[in-house]
Formats: C-alpha cells, sequence, structure tokens
C-alpha cells in the first residue's frame, strides 16, 4: 500500500485488484472520499509494490489520479514498471508498462517510490536500480547494483524518497570477504543513483544466514520513513526503532530504542513519521486489545519505553467495528498532512484522518459490509478534552475540572468545577460538579447500647434521691434539694411555735395549740407523739414522692425502641429501664420454637440492590448485568436503569436472585466512573411477635482525586441480626426483631499505581468496565437481648423498702438529735448563762461578793417561788408579771435551765 494526503493505493495479489481511494481523507461535508477498485489487465501478474503520485499536474479540477506500481510476470519471471491513471469521476482505469529486463529469475524484493512533487518514481530491485519519469513515461536511469551498493549482496528491504534524496534499508555485506550481512541504511543521491553511503544501524555480532535475507522471510522484514532531514528505520526481528540523521553525504545514527512487549510477536515492522517529534510504530499480537491483534504506537522521539507510548490505536474511544473480527495490521502510512491509512491482512482498509484539537476520529458505522472503513472527527466525549491535533483520542479531564460533553464546539481544556466545597466532587474524567452531600453513605446498623454501670434499681433510687449537681436542670428535678426546702420551712414553723411558747403570746396560743394537734397526728416518725416529727414527715413525703415520680417514669422507658424522649426525670437523660447483653451463636444450633419465624422471615427476604454510577458518562444503553454461576457460565439479570445528565449519574436497581452469589454489571464505551455508590433495601415483614425490619444501606465508594478501575470487585458479607427484648410483665410475649447486617469491605478502587507502573497509555486500552458484587453470608448471627432492669411487681417492693428507708432515716435523725444534740445543749447553755450572769453581778454591784451571792440566791428562790404559783394559777401569774415587769429588769432574771422540759 502507499498513501498520500491525495491519494491511497493497495494492490491485493490474492484479488488480482488495486484499491484505489481519490480524496481519502475529505470529509463528506466536501464530499467525501472516491472510492475505485480497478482490477488486473492480465493474469499473470505479481505486484511487488505500489507508490501513489496523486493529483496529475495536467489534471483539470482534480479528476485525474496516478500511481505507479512493480510488478513481474510470474512465468517469465520478468520485472516490469507501470504508470496506472484513474478517472475520479468514472472511475476508468488505463495501465503503461515498461519491462526491466529480460527475465529469468525472480525478484524477491522490487521496491517502488515517489519523490514528494509526484514528477518521478524510483525503483530499486536485487540486480538493477532505475529512475522513472512519469508524465514521460520514460525510464532516465537505469543502472545496476554494482555501481550502487559498496559491496556485492545488497538486497534492499525498504525505500522511502524525498526530494532530492532517498534511503534504502537493506540486509548487505560490511565485509566483503568474510561476507557477514548487517542491517544497513543507505543514503542514495537521486540525481545519479549511484556511490551510496551505507551505515550499519545495528550493533549485532550473530552471524545472519544468506537465505534469511536474500529470500523474502517476513521475521527480516525493514522499514524506513523520512521525515525533513531525520530518518526512522525499523528492524524488526531486533524489535528496534533507529532514529538516524541525513548529514547530506551520509548518514549517523543519533538513537536506537529496543523494545519488547509482552505477547508481542514483532515490534518496529512498519514504522513512520507522524510529525516531526513523533515516531508511528506497528506492535503485533498486543495482549491488552480486543478489537485488533495490531496495535500504532505512538512516541515522542526521545522518549521510546515501554511505559512512555502517548497513545495507541485503536484505543476505547477508536474501536474497530465487529466486522473486521479482531484483524492483524499488514502496513499502515501517515501522509505528509498527518492522515493515517492501514492496511490489514484481509485487504480491509481503514482511513483515519487527522483530528484537530477538540476532536478525534472515530469509526461511525461500524458494521457496514465494505472493504473500506472511514474515521470521521467527532467532539471529545464527556469528561475528556484535546488541545492539539492528532490521531488519537482525547485526554481525562484533571481532578477539579470537568467536560459535561453538551458543547457544540470542541473542547481544548477542561473547565473548572466551580463548586470550592469540602463536598464537592471532581475527580478524573467529570462531567459534572456533584455535591457529595446529596449521595451519602449511610447505614440502619446501631451498636447494641451498653448497659449502665448501675443495673439495681434501690442503687438508682438512692444515686437519684440524694444527688446534688451543679446543672440547673438537675438541681430543678434534686429530689434532696426540694426535701431540703421543705425541710427548712419546717423548721422554720418549729422555731416559729417555740418562739411563741417562750414568749408566751396569749393572741398566738389557740392557733400554736391547733398547729401542735395537727402536726402530732401527721407524725409518722415519732408515732403521733412530737409536733417536729409531724413536720418532718412533710419532707419524707417530698422525698417518698419524688421516688414514685421517678419509678412510674423509670418503668415506663422500655423497650428502648419504644423511648423516643429523653430522660426528663434525672439528671441523666439517657437513663433507660433495660440492660443488655450480645453474643455470636452458629446457625447450625437448632432454634427455638419462638424463634424460628425470626430466621425463616430474613430467609425469605428479597434484597434490592442498586447501583449508582456518578460523575460518569456510561448511559443505560452501555450497560448489563448478569449473575455468575460456576465457571465462567452467566444468567442475564433484568434490571431498571435510570439516567440524570444533569447530575452524571447513571442508577441500576434489581432484585439480587440469592443471599451468596456474584453479580457482575458491564458497562461497555469510553467512559470512566468517578465514585460507586450500593444501596441494598429489602422490605419488612410482621409475623405475630416475629418482626423483619426494612432494609436500607448505602455504601459510597471512591478514590481522591482519581477514577474507578476498569475491573472492581465488591464483597459484601451479611449477617443476621436478631434482638431478643423479653416482656415487661412474666404473661407477655418475647419480641423477636431481625436485620440483615452488611458489612463494605475495603477494597481497590483505583488503576492510578497500574498505570503509573506500566504506562498512562493503558487507561485507553478497554472499553469495558466491570464492577463484580460478590455477596456472602456468615455461618453466624448476632444475638441482642434486652431486659428489664426492673419490672412492676419488684419495684412496687423497691419503693415499700425505699419509704420505710426515708421514715427510719428521719427517725434516726430525731434519736440522734435526743441522745446527743439535747444533752450537750442541757450542759452547754446553763454555763454560759453563768458566766454572763458573774460578769453582770461583778461589774454593777459595790458590796462584797459574799453579799451579792446571798441576794442572787434570794431573788432566784422568789423567782422560782413566783413562776410556780403563776403556773398553778394563770390570773395570779399575770398580775404579777404585769405588776413586777418594771421592778425587775430581764437581765436580771436566771433562769434554772435544768428544769425546762425539752419535748416539743
Amino acid at each position: 500500500m502507499s498513501v498520500n494526503d491525495d491519494m491511497f493505493v493497495s494492490a491485493s495479489n490474492a484479488f488480482s485488484n488495486f484499491a484505489v481511494i481519490m480524496h481519502p481523507f475529505r470529509n463528506t461535508s466536501t464530499g467525501g472520499a472516491i472510492r475505485c477498485n480497478m482490477k488486473y489487465d492480465v493474469t499473470d501478474r505479481y505486484v511487488h509494490s505500489v507508490a501513489a503520485a496523486g493529483i496529475a499536474k495536467n489534471s483539470t479540477d482534480a479528476e485525474h489520479f496516478i500511481f505507479v506500481f512493480a510488478a513481474e510476470k510470474m512465468l517469465t519471471m520478468t520485472p516490469y514498471v507501470c504508470i496506472g491513471h484513474m478517472t475520479k469521476s468514472t472511475c476508468n482505469s488505463t495501465v503503461q508498462c515498461t519491462d526491466m529486463g529480460t527475465g529469468g529469475f525472480h525478484q524477491e524484493y522490487f521496491l517502488m517510490g515517489v519523490d514528494n512533487n509526484g514528477t518521478f518514481a524510483y525503483g530499486f530491485a536485487s540486480s538493477f536500480v532505475f529512475k522513472l519519469d512519469i508524465y514521460a513515461n520514460n525510464i532516465t536511469l537505469n543502472v545496476s547494483t554494482k555501481s550502487v551498493w559498496p559491496s556485492s549482496g545488497f538486497i534492499p528491504h525498504a525505500i522511502d524518497v524525498a526530494d532530492t534524496w532517498a534511503v534504502v534499508a537493506c540486509y548487505g555485506y560490511l565485509d566483503d570477504v568474510k561476507k557477514n550481512y548487517a542491517a544497513l541504511g543507505c543514503l542514495i543521491n537521486l540525481s545519479i543513483l549511484i556511490n551510496a553511503s551505507c551505515t550499519n544501524l545495528t550493533s549485532e555480532k550473530t552471524y545472519l544466514v544468506s537465505s534469511n535475507v536474500i529470500l523474502y522471510n517476513e521475521l527480516y522484514e525493514l522499514s524506513v520513513a523520512i521525515r525533513d532531514q531525520k530518518v526512522l528505520v525499523g528492524v524488526h526481528r531486533l524489535a528496534t526503532v533507529v532514529i538516524v540523521q541525513n548529514l547530506g553525504s551520509s548518514l549517523n545514527v543519533t538513537a536506537k530504542h529496543t523494545l519488547s512487549y509482552l505477547d508481542a510477536s514483532s515490534f518496529g515492522r512498519v514504522v513512520d513519521w507522524v510529525d516531526d517529534t513523533t515516531i508511528a510504530v506497528l506492535v503485533q499480537d498486543p495482549d491488552t486489545t480486543s478489537w485488533s491483534k495490531s496495535q500504532v504506537f505512538f512516541y515522542d522521539e526521545r522518549s521510546v519505553m515501554l511505559t512512555s507510548p502517548r497513545f495507541t490505536f485503536p484505543n476505547n474511544q477508536q474501536i474497530l467495528g465487529s466486522r473486521l473480527s479482531r484483524p492483524s495490521f499488514a502496513r499502515f502510512g501517515i501522509a505528509s498532512g498527518g492522515n493515517m491509512a492501514i492496511l490489514t491482512d484481509n485487504a480491509d482498509i481503514l482511513i483515519i484522518p487527522l483530528a484537530s484539537a477538540g476532536y478525534t476520529s472515530i469509526w461511525i458505522d461500524t458494521t457496514e459490509r465494505v472493504f473500506v472503513f472511514y474515521f470521521q472527527p467527532n467532539l471529545c466525549i464527556g469528561g475528556t478534552y484535546k488541545n492539539r491535533s492528532s490521531l488519537g483520542p482525547c485526554q481525562i479531564c484533571p481532578s477539579h475540572t470537568r467536560n459535561p460533553g453538551t458543547f457544540v464546539n470542541g473542547v481544548l481544556q477542561c473547565i473548572p468545577c466551580t463548586n470550592n466545597s469540602s463536598t464537592s466532587f471532581c475527580p478524573f474524567a467529570s462531567l459534572a460538579d456533584v455535591d457529595l452531600s446529596t449521595v451519602p453513605s449511610y447505614s440502619q446498623a446501631v451498636a447494641s447500647p451498653e448497659t449502665g454501670d448501675t443495673t439495681d434499681v434501690e442503687d438508682l433510687l438512692l444515686k437519684n434521691m440524694f444527688q446534688l449537681n451543679s446543672d440547673s436542670r438537675c438541681l430543678v428535678i434534686s429530689p434532696i434539694l426540694w426535701t431540703l426546702i421543705v425541710g427548712g420551712v419546717c423548721f422554720s414553723i418549729l422555731v416559729f411555735l417555740i418562739a411563741v411558747k417562750t414568749c408566751k403570746c396569749q393572741s398566738c396560743r389557740e392557733c400554736r395549740k391547733k398547729a401542735k394537734y395537727i402536726f402530732k397526728h401527721t407524725d409518722i416518725i415519732g408515732e403521733g407523739e412530737k409536733l417536729a416529727g409531724g413536720l418532718a414527715t412533710l419532707a419524707v413525703l417530698v422525698l417518698v414522692s419524688f421516688s414514685y415520680w421517678f419509678s412510674v417514669s423509670f418503668i415506663r422507658r422500655y423497650p428502648i425502641e419504644e423511648v423516643v424522649e429523653s430522660a426528663r426525670f434525672a439528671c441523666d437523660q439517657s437513663l433507660v429501664n433495660a440492660q443488655f447483653s450480645s453474643g455470636l451463636v452458629l446457625l447450625d444450633i437448632p432454634k427455638s420454637q419462638g424463634s424460628q419465624p425470626i430466621f425463616d422471615l430474613l430467609d425469605a427476604q428479597i434484597f434490592y440492590l442498586t447501583v449508582e454510577l456518578i460523575n460518569t458518562g456510561f448511559i443505560c444503553n452501555s450497560v448489563t448485568i448478569q449473575e455468575n454461576l460456576s465457571g465462567t457460565k452467566y444468567v442475564h439479570l433484568a434490571n431498571n436503569c435510570t439516567r440524570s445528565v444533569s447530575e452524571a449519574t447513571t442508577s441500576i436497581t434489581l432484585p439480587v436472585p440469592r443471599h451468596e452469589t456474584s453479580v457482575q454489571i458491564n458497562m461497555t464505551g469510553p467512559y470512566w466512573i468517578g465514585a460507586i455508590r450500593l444501596c441494598i433495601r429489602g422490605q419488612g415483614q410482621t409475623s405475630m411477635s416475629s418482626t423483619l425490619r426494612q432494609l436500607d444501606f448505602c455504601q459510597f465508594y471512591a478514590t481522591p482525586n482519581e477514577a474507578i478501575g476498569r475491573l472492581t470487585y465488591i464483597p459484601i458479607v451479611f449477617i443476621k441480626n436478631i434482638n431478643m427484648t423479653y416482656a415487661l410483665g412474666a404473661s407477655d410475649q418475647t419480641l423477636y426483631t431481625g436485620l440483615w447486617m452488611p458489612t463494605f469491605t475495603t477494597v481497590s478502587l483505583s488503576d492510578e499505581a497500574y498505570y503509573v507502573e506500566f504506562g498512562n497509555y493503558l487507561r485507553y486500552m478497554s472499553s469495558l468496565t466491570i464492577i463484580q458484587i460478590m455477596f456472602d453470608e456468615r455461618p453466624f448471627f448476632i444475638k441482642n437481648i434486652q431486659q428489664p432492669i426492673v419490672r412492676t411487681g419488684e419495684l412496687v417492693f423497691k419503693l415499700l423498702l425505699f419509704t420505710f428507708l426515708c421514715i427510719e432515716l428521719f427517725a434516726f435523725m430525731f434519736l440522734f438529735i435526743k441522745l446527743l444534740i439535747i444533752p450537750l445543749l442541757r450542759r452547754i447553755v446553763p454555763s454560759l448563762k453563768k458566766r454572763h450572769g458573774h460578769n453582770v453581778k461583778s461589774d454593777s454591784s459595790n458590796g462584797s461578793p459574799k453579799s451579792s451571792l446571798r441576794l442572787n440566791a434570794s431573788n432566784k428562790k422568789d423567782s422560782i417561788r413566783k413562776i410556780t404559783a403563776s403556773e398553778t394559777d394563770p390570773s395570779i401569774l399575770n398580775k404579777n408579771y404585769q405588776g413586777k415587769h418594771k421592778k425587775y429588769s430581764t437581765s436580771n432574771i436566771e433562769l434554772n435551765l435544768s428544769k425546762i422540759n425539752y419535748r416539743f
């Protein structure tokens, strides 16, 4: 085959046909390509090579096209050269041929090349070299190889022609004496065709068998391409590409690159220049593509390594249709304008035009039954961009940038994501700026509550009844605080009644008497005998009332599922009348009759799996679901798929066939996935005392600033979670609640490490993205037991005990006062009074101490006598008190405290 920007031509000896395409890279809006066939005009023809000249210089309206070819008459082994003429409008063709010898021996290699002007053609065979004036159909030069090559035994394998010079890649002798073959690059002056300057392309020392280089052997093929003053040579046998510089009179090797791809049988069989710095190399049988057995790798000429291709063809954006059935590429060529044509081993032709920035050339009709397949420039898909003209695909948008894929013009650079908040999700290949708050992970799994430190109702009562806390809310509801307040009020009443008695207020006497009567009858501490006991009983009632309020409120806080409000009756608002225990139990252990229904409900529940592909270009038509069976067997699963273009999210929902299975989601296309959210849902059900809870779990999977890998395995392990709730009353049933608890394992999501190690071009080598979700179940279940801390009957008994405890506490307080406090007062107060009276008399008396003491003694006796008389006769007491009130000073009256009765 041969190609330039105006013409493509290929020869098939199997079909005795030339395929000619005129304007092969012209788009349909300007007329498109013109395809013609030209059958061999003779049957005894074997075409060795062809060279496209293009539009004839004397043609009007680009109607006339010319190509040349080198052929051989097989019966007589006569080589000849022909000029083919093709009319574009009619596909009429003519051929002008010239014999190049008398024949007699077969030409293994007979090469043709046309200069850049399309004026002269040059032929190189094993025994002769010639120059053909195309328009005059005249051989202007015809020389033997002895005058061309520096030594005998030269066999040309590849040629490329510039304006005034050409390079022939061949095998020849470096030493005529030893006759050892080597791969050579020979510079030829096209004006004279003699005295070629040859340079050794390799440094191999292995002896080459002559028959392998003289006779046709695919392994020993060479290829050559010229770009300005640089020459690219491919040495297929050594998997080597050599870059050579034309120094004017000789060639100089400037770089050698040897690569060996895994599972590749060929590297460098065909090479060509893409532009001034980019080279293209044919690689045969790579293991990384599902479209063909060959690929064209594109490198920067300074960086040719296994991991350094800029891109490859085909790729997931530039696929080959099923019509070709994984072909091998026999030849490819790149025209000076950057357009590429490929010839397959089945003589099919691929035409790939250079795509400008923002576009990539893709195969539109992948099933058309023709032998020429045209690629057409299309806008970069969502999540990609392209900032330069090339034959390759668009590149994925960097993180924090996006391309929604809805623009009408080419995207030269992805636009920045506008949402800079912490919930912005804009990884590689983004189409939209997704708000993570709209796709949260959530779980019904709640850890079984821990039982508090106190699980005894007596301890709870004591702790909550006798607790003071600095927190204002706790102070307001503190029982001991209100008890102290009521106790303070009662003490104030007691002091008031004592003062009334002491002052002998006649107007308050009846009130005091009634109050004393009432409080004695309310005395449950001193058995109705004491005024103070009745007052203290009020404080006891406050404390006991708080205990009853606490107990009634506390017992209602069971089970925990029915507790919706905080415990406002206690400082600890999380207080519940429940204690918990958990454990793992094997599923194989026989179940009780009461618990078996919940297991049946769990086993019968249907899982509904929802897979949300977030920030992706995959649409519903590109998604298929399957259940993987044993080995490689699988069955397709029906699903419900929806697509949100604005959110760049595709959601697939399907029922899972079994609880233990493997579901595979296949997505075909050149897109990537930013994140995955898996949701598992199931309907709830109630049967008698067993309740199956509704299932609703969602888990978000993403890798920061990266895309999801092409093959992702996500294992999900389910565990039965069963709650047993014992009844508050002995006659009630035990309740069972069941819920499947999925465990989402952390998995590797990104292929970034693989691309870094083996080459970024691998991102574009697959159009199949697989997410495989494995469902499994553990052979045990979680058993959570909930039972009340106290039941009703027990609580009533505990309250009675607490009531008696409070009464006894106050009785003990009174006993403590009676046995300790009052005796101390009886001893302390008289001594204080005596000391006070002694000091007063010493200061005011002028007589001897003895007379003063006698006077005091007589005064005491008179006072006691009068008091006794007053107690027997109130009227006398009143008169005496009124008559002598002015006579005696209060400070002079001393009472004998030992005679006062302290019983209240």
